[in-house]
């Protein structure tokens, strides 16, 4: 059984009171980097390949990770693409 599927992620931090947002995208760069998982940033969130179970984990670590004592809300969109051959 094929046990790859792909993620398409965007994580937005709200209400940060700063247009800034290297802080965050850099923790996230962190988060991403040590998953051992192959990604690819485009203009419209991050695409991530790996077994579903793996891609669900590092989708809470990137949603997480964003939250600070300036940042209390934070919306992640989340896409999954997994085909499944017996």
């Amino acid at each position: 059984m094929n046990d790859t599927a792909r993620m398409e992620i965007a994580v937005y931090p709200i209400g940060t009171g700063d247009s800034s947002l290297t802080k965050e995208l850099a923790n996230i760069f962190r988060v991403l980097d040590k998953c051992e998982l192959p990604y690819q940033v485009t203009v419209a969130g991050t695409i991530v390949e790996g077994p579903p179970e793996k891609l669900f984990a590092l989708a809470r670590d990137l949603h997480d990770v964003v939250f600070s004592p300036t940042v209390e809300r934070v919306v992640t969109v989340i896409k999954l693409d997994e085909k499944r051959v017996s």
